[in-house]
Protein backbone atom coordinates (compact mmCIF):
# COMPACT_ATOMS: atom_id res chain seq x y z
CA UNK A 1 0.00 0.00 0.00
CA UNK A 2 1.25 3.39 -0.68
CA UNK A 3 2.12 5.73 2.00
CA UNK A 4 1.13 9.53 2.79
CA UNK A 5 4.38 11.25 2.98
CA UNK A 6 6.00 14.20 2.70
CA UNK A 7 6.70 14.48 -0.45
CA UNK A 8 3.37 13.21 -1.42
CA UNK A 9 1.77 16.03 0.65
CA UNK A 10 4.43 18.59 -0.58
CA UNK A 11 3.62 17.44 -4.42
CA UNK A 12 0.10 18.26 -4.20
CA UNK A 13 -0.48 21.11 -1.21
CA UNK A 14 -1.89 24.40 -2.93
CA UNK A 15 0.27 27.37 -3.33
CA UNK A 16 -0.42 30.35 -1.69
CA UNK A 17 0.09 33.39 -5.11
CA UNK A 18 1.23 36.70 -3.67
CA UNK A 19 -1.52 38.53 -4.69
CA UNK A 20 -4.03 36.01 -2.49
CA UNK A 21 -7.15 37.19 -0.57
CA UNK A 22 -9.39 35.70 1.41
CA UNK A 23 -12.07 34.19 -0.76
CA UNK A 24 -9.70 32.51 -2.90
CA UNK A 25 -8.42 30.71 0.18
CA UNK A 26 -11.51 28.85 1.08
CA UNK A 27 -15.00 29.85 2.68
CA UNK A 28 -15.59 27.05 4.55
CA UNK A 29 -19.07 26.46 6.30
CA UNK A 30 -18.82 25.02 9.83
CA UNK A 31 -22.04 23.36 11.47
CA UNK A 32 -20.63 22.04 14.86
CA UNK A 33 -21.04 21.68 19.08
CA UNK A 34 -23.74 21.26 20.72
CA UNK A 35 -24.42 22.72 24.83
CA UNK A 36 -22.16 19.50 25.86
CA UNK A 37 -19.45 19.80 23.48
CA UNK A 38 -18.74 23.08 22.79
CA UNK A 39 -15.38 23.01 22.40
CA UNK A 40 -15.69 20.82 19.55
CA UNK A 41 -16.88 24.09 17.14
CA UNK A 42 -14.49 25.83 18.26
CA UNK A 43 -11.64 23.38 17.75
CA UNK A 44 -12.90 22.98 14.08
CA UNK A 45 -12.53 26.44 13.42
CA UNK A 46 -9.35 27.16 14.69
CA UNK A 47 -7.83 24.73 12.60
CA UNK A 48 -9.66 25.23 10.17
CA UNK A 49 -8.22 28.87 9.92
CA UNK A 50 -4.50 27.89 11.16
CA UNK A 51 -4.19 25.13 7.83
CA UNK A 52 -5.00 28.69 5.73
CA UNK A 53 -8.58 28.55 5.25
CA UNK A 54 -9.27 32.34 3.85
CA UNK A 55 -12.88 32.70 5.42
CA UNK A 56 -14.57 30.58 8.59
CA UNK A 57 -18.53 30.97 9.34
CA UNK A 58 -19.49 28.80 12.19
CA UNK A 59 -23.00 27.91 12.78
CA UNK A 60 -23.30 26.09 16.18
CA UNK A 61 -26.11 25.84 18.54
CA UNK A 62 -27.27 29.03 20.77
CA UNK A 63 -25.62 27.88 23.78
CA UNK A 64 -22.44 27.82 21.60
CA UNK A 65 -22.28 30.88 20.65
CA UNK A 66 -20.37 33.48 23.16
CA UNK A 67 -17.39 30.72 23.62
CA UNK A 68 -17.06 30.56 19.68
CA UNK A 69 -17.09 34.44 19.73
CA UNK A 70 -14.41 34.40 22.73
CA UNK A 71 -12.01 31.77 20.84
CA UNK A 72 -12.24 32.36 17.51
CA UNK A 73 -13.23 36.17 17.29
CA UNK A 74 -12.03 36.06 13.52
CA UNK A 75 -14.87 33.87 12.35
CA UNK A 76 -17.73 34.42 11.36
CA UNK A 77 -20.57 33.31 13.73
CA UNK A 78 -24.24 32.74 13.19
CA UNK A 79 -26.69 32.90 16.12
CA UNK A 80 -28.84 29.86 15.55
CA UNK A 81 -32.22 29.65 17.10
CA UNK A 82 -32.96 27.43 19.54
CA UNK A 83 -35.17 25.12 17.19
CA UNK A 84 -32.79 23.04 14.79
CA UNK A 85 -34.97 22.93 12.24
CA UNK A 86 -35.43 26.47 12.34
CA UNK A 87 -31.27 26.91 11.83
CA UNK A 88 -30.94 24.63 9.69
CA UNK A 89 -33.48 27.61 6.82
CA UNK A 90 -30.90 29.72 8.67
CA UNK A 91 -27.87 28.08 7.53
CA UNK A 92 -29.84 27.43 4.19
CA UNK A 93 -30.43 31.36 3.66
CA UNK A 94 -27.03 32.54 4.76
CA UNK A 95 -25.32 30.32 2.07
CA UNK A 96 -27.72 31.25 -0.40
CA UNK A 97 -26.42 35.12 0.55
CA UNK A 98 -23.15 34.36 1.03
CA UNK A 99 -21.99 31.12 -1.14
CA UNK A 100 -19.33 29.06 0.69
CA UNK A 101 -17.06 26.78 -1.07
CA UNK A 102 -17.46 23.76 1.17
CA UNK A 103 -19.03 22.68 4.74
CA UNK A 104 -17.83 21.07 7.30
CA UNK A 105 -20.58 19.20 9.54
CA UNK A 106 -20.82 17.00 12.58
CA UNK A 107 -18.23 17.50 15.15
CA UNK A 108 -20.43 18.07 19.05
CA UNK A 109 -23.41 17.77 17.44
CA UNK A 110 -26.29 15.93 19.40
CA UNK A 111 -29.21 13.95 17.94
CA UNK A 112 -31.84 16.78 16.98
CA UNK A 113 -28.90 18.51 14.77
CA UNK A 114 -27.04 15.45 13.21
CA UNK A 115 -30.31 14.09 12.19
CA UNK A 116 -30.53 17.51 9.72
CA UNK A 117 -27.50 16.57 8.41
CA UNK A 118 -28.90 14.73 5.04
CA UNK A 119 -31.34 17.85 4.60
CA UNK A 120 -28.73 20.50 4.89
CA UNK A 121 -26.51 18.29 2.61
CA UNK A 122 -28.90 18.03 -0.10
CA UNK A 123 -30.25 21.59 -0.25
CA UNK A 124 -26.88 23.20 0.24
CA UNK A 125 -25.37 21.51 -2.38
CA UNK A 126 -21.96 21.91 -0.71
CA UNK A 127 -18.79 19.70 -1.28
CA UNK A 128 -18.69 18.57 2.58
CA UNK A 129 -16.71 16.92 5.09
CA UNK A 130 -19.10 14.43 7.21
CA UNK A 131 -17.59 14.10 11.25
CA UNK A 132 -18.98 12.30 14.39
CA UNK A 133 -22.83 12.72 14.70
CA UNK A 134 -23.26 13.42 11.02
CA UNK A 135 -21.71 9.68 10.19
CA UNK A 136 -23.78 8.35 12.39
CA UNK A 137 -26.63 10.16 10.95
CA UNK A 138 -25.58 9.21 7.59
CA UNK A 139 -25.59 5.57 8.80
CA UNK A 140 -29.09 5.56 9.38
CA UNK A 141 -30.30 7.06 6.74
CA UNK A 142 -27.86 5.06 4.51
CA UNK A 143 -24.30 6.16 3.45
CA UNK A 144 -25.46 4.94 -0.48
CA UNK A 145 -27.81 7.83 -0.53
CA UNK A 146 -25.22 10.00 -0.19
CA UNK A 147 -24.74 12.66 -3.67
CA UNK A 148 -22.04 10.99 -6.08
CA UNK A 149 -21.93 13.72 -8.35
CA UNK A 150 -21.14 15.92 -5.42
CA UNK A 151 -17.64 15.53 -3.97
CA UNK A 152 -17.68 14.25 0.19
CA UNK A 153 -14.89 13.35 2.54
CA UNK A 154 -16.02 10.30 5.29
CA UNK A 155 -13.70 10.70 8.49
CA UNK A 156 -14.79 7.30 10.79
CA UNK A 157 -12.79 5.85 13.44
CA UNK A 158 -13.54 2.30 13.76
CA UNK A 159 -17.25 2.00 15.55
CA UNK A 160 -18.56 4.64 12.86
CA UNK A 161 -17.09 2.76 10.11
CA UNK A 162 -18.60 -0.40 10.92
CA UNK A 163 -22.04 1.55 11.64
CA UNK A 164 -21.87 2.88 8.04
CA UNK A 165 -20.92 -0.65 6.89
CA UNK A 166 -22.58 -3.10 8.87
CA UNK A 167 -19.38 -4.97 8.90
CA UNK A 168 -15.67 -5.03 10.48
CA UNK A 169 -13.43 -1.70 9.78
CA UNK A 170 -9.76 -2.08 8.03
CA UNK A 171 -8.35 -0.59 5.01
CA UNK A 172 -10.61 -2.98 3.07
CA UNK A 173 -13.91 -1.04 4.40
CA UNK A 174 -12.66 1.99 3.41
CA UNK A 175 -11.99 1.09 0.02
CA UNK A 176 -15.58 -0.46 0.23
CA UNK A 177 -17.16 2.46 1.75
CA UNK A 178 -15.65 4.80 -1.06
CA UNK A 179 -17.08 2.87 -3.48
CA UNK A 180 -20.31 2.81 -2.02
CA UNK A 181 -20.70 6.38 -1.54
CA UNK A 182 -18.29 7.62 -4.01
CA UNK A 183 -16.52 9.92 -1.35
CA UNK A 184 -12.97 9.74 -0.27
CA UNK A 185 -13.23 7.71 3.21
CA UNK A 186 -10.61 8.11 5.86
CA UNK A 187 -10.70 5.25 8.46
CA UNK A 188 -9.12 7.06 11.77
CA UNK A 189 -6.61 5.41 14.05
CA UNK A 190 -2.88 4.38 13.84
CA UNK A 191 -1.96 4.48 10.31
CA UNK A 192 -5.16 6.06 9.30
CA UNK A 193 -6.45 5.06 6.03
CA UNK A 194 -7.17 6.72 3.56
CA UNK A 195 -9.30 5.87 0.44
CA UNK A 196 -11.15 7.67 -3.16
CA UNK A 197 -10.28 8.70 -6.25
CA UNK A 198 -9.39 4.90 -6.99
CA UNK A 199 -6.21 5.14 -4.34
CA UNK A 200 -5.91 3.80 -1.03
CA UNK A 201 -3.01 5.02 1.40
CA UNK A 202 -1.74 4.87 4.81
CA UNK A 203 -0.45 7.48 6.86
CA UNK A 204 3.17 7.80 8.28
CA UNK A 205 2.63 10.29 10.85
CA UNK A 206 1.22 10.47 14.31
CA UNK A 207 1.09 8.84 18.19
CA UNK A 208 -0.93 7.37 20.82
CA UNK A 209 -1.29 10.59 21.81
CA UNK A 210 -3.65 11.45 19.65
CA UNK A 211 -6.13 8.98 21.27
CA UNK A 212 -7.95 11.78 23.35
CA UNK A 213 -11.06 13.90 23.05
CA UNK A 214 -10.92 17.00 20.39
CA UNK A 215 -8.12 15.27 18.18
CA UNK A 216 -10.67 14.54 15.49
CA UNK A 217 -11.87 18.05 15.77
CA UNK A 218 -8.97 19.30 14.83
CA UNK A 219 -8.49 16.54 11.87
CA UNK A 220 -11.52 17.62 10.20
CA UNK A 221 -10.69 21.27 10.59
CA UNK A 222 -7.10 20.91 8.96
CA UNK A 223 -8.93 19.03 6.16
CA UNK A 224 -11.55 21.32 5.90
CA UNK A 225 -9.23 23.83 5.14
CA UNK A 226 -6.94 22.48 3.11
CA UNK A 227 -9.48 21.68 1.07
CA UNK A 228 -11.01 25.22 0.94
CA UNK A 229 -7.92 26.28 -0.80
CA UNK A 230 -7.32 23.45 -3.39
CA UNK A 231 -10.91 23.62 -4.44
CA UNK A 232 -10.26 27.13 -6.02
CA UNK A 233 -6.43 25.81 -7.70
CA UNK A 234 -6.86 25.67 -11.45
CA UNK A 235 -5.71 22.61 -12.64
CA UNK A 236 -6.75 19.18 -14.49
CA UNK A 237 -7.43 17.39 -11.53
CA UNK A 238 -10.96 16.17 -10.92
CA UNK A 239 -12.85 17.32 -7.79
CA UNK A 240 -12.45 14.22 -6.03
CA UNK A 241 -9.00 13.98 -6.61
CA UNK A 242 -8.31 17.25 -4.80
CA UNK A 243 -10.33 15.97 -1.86
CA UNK A 244 -7.88 13.23 -1.70
CA UNK A 245 -5.01 15.23 -1.79
CA UNK A 246 -6.75 17.57 0.88
CA UNK A 247 -7.68 14.45 3.42
CA UNK A 248 -4.28 13.05 2.89
CA UNK A 249 -2.51 16.08 3.73
CA UNK A 250 -4.76 16.93 6.99
CA UNK A 251 -4.20 13.37 8.16
CA UNK A 252 -0.42 14.43 7.56
CA UNK A 253 -0.01 17.27 8.74
CA UNK A 254 -2.65 16.32 11.95
CA UNK A 255 0.17 13.63 12.40
CA UNK A 256 3.42 16.10 12.29
CA UNK A 257 1.74 18.47 14.53
CA UNK A 258 1.21 15.60 17.36
CA UNK A 259 4.76 14.47 16.57
CA UNK A 260 6.25 17.64 17.30
CA UNK A 261 4.40 17.92 20.17
CA UNK A 262 5.48 14.98 21.86
CA UNK A 263 9.05 15.91 22.02
CA UNK A 264 7.85 18.66 24.53
CA UNK A 265 5.53 16.36 26.58
CA UNK A 266 4.29 13.05 27.02
CA UNK A 267 1.64 10.99 25.08
CA UNK A 268 -0.71 10.80 27.73
CA UNK A 269 -0.63 14.71 28.39
CA UNK A 270 -1.23 15.64 24.82
CA UNK A 271 -4.03 17.91 24.39
CA UNK A 272 -5.61 19.37 21.51
CA UNK A 273 -4.46 22.86 22.20
CA UNK A 274 -0.79 20.96 21.94
CA UNK A 275 -1.94 20.02 18.50
CA UNK A 276 -2.63 23.36 17.49
CA UNK A 277 -0.06 24.80 18.94
CA UNK A 278 2.26 22.69 16.60
CA UNK A 279 0.01 23.27 13.16
CA UNK A 280 1.65 26.31 12.03
CA UNK A 281 5.32 24.87 12.21
CA UNK A 282 3.47 21.25 10.49
CA UNK A 283 2.26 23.81 7.92
CA UNK A 284 5.49 25.22 7.46
CA UNK A 285 7.35 22.12 6.57
CA UNK A 286 4.90 21.99 3.68
CA UNK A 287 4.16 25.80 2.50
CA UNK A 288 7.97 27.07 3.91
Amino acid sequence: MQKINKAFVKKHFPARPADSYKNLNGRVLIVAGSADMPGAAVLCARACFAAGAGLVTLAAPHAVYNAAVNAVPQAIILKMPQSARAAMAKIIARNKSVPHDLMLIGPGLDESWAVMTSYLLDKTKLPAVIDASSLNALAAAGADKLAKDIPHILTPHKGEMRRLLGGPANAASAAELAQTTGAVCLLKGPGTIVSGAGITMRNTTGNSGLAKAGSGDILSGIIAGVWGQLIHVEDSRRLQQKAFDAAAAGVWLHGVAADAAVKKISKNSLAAEDILAALPSAMRQITG
